[in-house]
């Protein structure tokens, strides 16, 4: 039984945290700040009114220039490149005008008008800073236009100011343009012209000094010299390096050929004998093989003829020994073609040589000139430039000085110029700051400080107004939350109350009634398979109104339930269900003590527990005994199991959370623990701290009661929600 009591209960479902603001919530939390948004509102309001009437009327006289390229712009046209557009930005042309428009010596041009040539410096900066102050220029660039305005408590004044001020900008402009520019541009062009003078002397002295003609015509020619040069030196080394190498292979091959040679050598008679006896000798020793294959080795015909064999040999033999010879020896001719060769090719070899050195000097004399063409090339294309920028500038200026005589003459009458007054200055007849506009904006301002204010402090706000902003934080659901039994009913309140033909309740009944707890009792019994629902009713604070919530429960459950409801009180204000009379009963406000008294049979749980019944109910509440020392935790499963074998239903009432931990510890062991949050009091961070803590503490949590709530929506509001 104990692992059944003290098993942790499984984490009950989060409630959807992405629930959507309700607009009833919204206008809840609007007509909550009601009266701060209320006098942010008057305030500004009252505020506006007041400057409307305190500030002077003020009217604004208006004027608009137009800007054209005509006149100084239009000879701004880069003609040089034909092109018939403007070759600057369109928008410098408004940002010019606007430039000499503001200027400072300008307006104080104007202020000086105004007071004369006899006021003071401090008198003239205080003009300058208030005509500063009501003076206002604004540019539109797409238009090129220019729009001014100047206001004035008098109209006729403020008209007359900004017409003194376009007749001065029209005067101080055409100074601007024109004065000491067109001598300053004939200045520049004849400093140009005598720098082109002396470029062009300093050209032609150069070209004389170098000899220059035609510098391209010239260098063309000797690159094409060098380049002819360069290739005969090539074909004469060419030749000179196969004129060395054939010498020298002739000179190395001649060695080994003689001045004289062997012309013939004669030994015709003696070789014919000698020729002859060999011939005999063949014979001879062809017959000794015919007879020696007929007759035997030894026979006389065989001896004989190797007698004769021998005695030819030997007469050969002494024949050879006197053998004599004529020989001639005669002059060779190849020596001769040889050597003959060998001059030509050394000659050859001397001219190519002597050629090579020549070549190369013609070379290097070619080189030189080449570089010395191209340093004057060079030089002289850069007196060129220099002479073409001189020219370029001259034409520039001349140009420049011919436009500033056409514009000095454009200048000269005001039609000409390039900005045209489209509207001129009038006296205005309406006034620029009319009391209405100052209203508008203090009530526009206002509104929008009231909603920042609202905003700012729901943000900054900890508390809870209504069910919505809780089940958004803390994820549970509101299992009920009665309007304060201090709010008088509203008149939709009253008016359904009327249609449904009900009567107005008592004063004690205003806030939570019977029937109202039906979601709570719903949520208690699925929260356990169980069959007695042990109920524990947790708040923070003693003030957060758990002893209403609690009664009303007690009386829902009583009309539930077959057996008797107990419920205990753990907190520490006696009183909050009803002091004993002298028979030992409770009586709640408004209950009638008709019904006798419910009867009990004695258990474990007196020496902890004092019981007094209800008058009239079937109901006990249970007090711990002054002396008694309550289990709290696991330890007090035993008297919880006896508790629910007594009663089908048993309600606790545990003490605040601010002051005692036992709520949290026993909230393991109820069937379902309800979080009681008060309305405007409890803060959020406080109510989430509570939740976190029952949850690791094993406790299963129902949902939460609101109390203390109050609605702020006016009836005429309320009703179409």
């Amino acid at each position: 039984m104990a692992s059944s009591i003290f098993k942790k209960h499984p984490p009950q479902p989060q409630a959807n945290a992405a629930i959507q603001v309700s607009l009833r919530d919204l206008l809840n939390t609007i007509f909550f700040y009601r009266w701060i948004w209320t006098a942010i509102v008057v305030g500004c309001f009252v505020l506006s009114g007041a400057l409307a009437v305190l500030l002077p009327p003020a009217y604004r006289a208006e004027a608009r220039l137009l800007t054209l390229y005509a006149g100084y712009y239009d000879m701004q046209m880069d003609r040089s490149s034909g092109r018939a557009g403007p070759s600057f930005d369109p928008t410098q042309v408004v940002n010019v005008e606007a430039q000499i428009l503001s200027s400072p010596e300008l307006h104080r041009a104007v202020v000086q008008d105004q007071l004369g040539h006899k006021a003071g410096r401090e008198a003239l900066d205080r003009a300058l800073q208030s005509f500063e102050r009501h003076f206002h220029l604004e540019k539109v660039d797409l238009a090129n236009l220019i729009e001014l305005s100047y206001t004035d408590s008098d109209p006729n004044r403020a008209a007359q100011v900004l017409q003194r001020l376009i007749s001065d900008y029209f005067r101080q402009r055409s100074g601007v343009f024109t004065q000491g520019r067109l001598s300053f541009l004939v200045a520049q062009r004849d400093k140009v012209r005598e720098e082109l003078d002396t470029a062009n002397a300093e050209l032609i002295a150069f070209q004389r000094a170098r000899n220059v003609v035609n510098i391209d015509s010239q260098i063309a020619a000797a690159v094409a010299l060098r380049g002819l040069l360069h290739q005969r030196q090539l074909e004469n080394d060419s030749a000179l390096t196969q004129d060395g190498s054939t010498l020298a292979e002739l000179v190395k091959d001649t060695v080994r050929v003689p001045a004289d040679i062997e012309l013939f050598r004669d030994n015709t008679e003696a070789a014919h004998a000698i020729d002859t006896m060999q011939l005999s000798l063949l014979q001879l020793k062809s017959r000794r093989a015919d007879l020696a294959s007929r007759y035997m080795e030894q026979s006389p015909f065989v001896t004989e003829l190797d007698s004769q064999i021998h005695d030819v040999k030997t007469a050969i033999t002494a024949q050879s020994a006197h053998l004599v010879s004529t020989v001639r020896i005669g002059h060779n001719s190849y020596y001769d073609t040889v050597q003959d060769r060998i001059l030509r090719l050394q000659s050859d070899v001397a001219g190519e040589k002597a050629r090579q050195a020549t070549l190369e000097a013609q070379n290097r004399q070619a080189d030189a000139t080449l570089q010395d063409l191209i340093g004057t090339a060079n030089q002289l294309r850069r007196m060129e430039i220099d002479r073409d920028l001189l020219v370029q500038t001259f034409k520039n200026f001349s140009q420049q000085v011919e436009e500033a005589r056409i514009e000095q003459n454009q200048m000269d009458t005001a039609s000409s110029t390039n900005v045209r007054i489209i509207q001129a200055p009038t006296a205005p007849t309406h006034r620029s700051n009319p009391p209405l506009l100052f209203l508008a904006a203090g009530l526009v301002v206002g509104l929008l400080l009231a909603c920042l204010a609202v905003i700012v402090l729901s943000s900054l706000r900890e508390t809870f107004l209504s069910p919505e902003e809780i089940e958004r934080s803390l994820g549970l659901p509101v299992l009920i939350a009665p309007m304060s039994p201090n709010q008088p009913p509203t008149a939709l309140q009253r008016l359904r109350k009327n249609r449904a033909l009900q009567a107005p309740p008592p004063p004690h009944a205003r806030g939570p009634r019977r029937g109202d707890f039906g979601r709570m009792i719903m949520a208690v019994n699925n929260s356990s398979e169980a069959a007695s629902k042990l109920i524990l009713m947790l708040a923070f604070r003693d003030d957060d109104g758990m002893p209403t919530i609690v009664r009303g429960l007690v009386e829902d459950l009583e009309a539930r339930s077959v057996r008797s409801v107990l419920l205990l009180d753990l907190h520490a204000g006696s009183g909050d269900y009803g002091l004993p009379d002298q028979d030992g009963l409770l009586h709640w406000p408004g209950e009638q003590s008709g019904a006798p008294p419910l009867q009990r049979s004695p258990d474990a749980t007196d020496a902890l527990l004092s019981y007094l019944p209800l008058a009239g109910r079937r109901v006990l509440v249970a007090h711990p005994r002054p002396d008694a020392v309550m289990p709290i935790g696991r330890q007090a499963g035993d008297l919880f199991e006896t508790l629910r074998a007594n009663h089908d239903f048993v309600v606790i009432h545990a003490p605040a959370a601010s002051r005692s931990f036992t709520g949290i510890e026993n909230s393991v062991l109820a069937d379902a623990t309800v979080l009681a949050i008060r309305a405007e009091a409890t803060r959020k961070p406080v109510a989430l701290t509570l939740r976190q803590q029952i949850d690791e503490a094993g406790g299963r949590i129902a949902g939460v009661a609101m109390t203390n709530r109050h609605s702020y929506i006016p009836d005429a509001i309320y009703r179409f929600l």
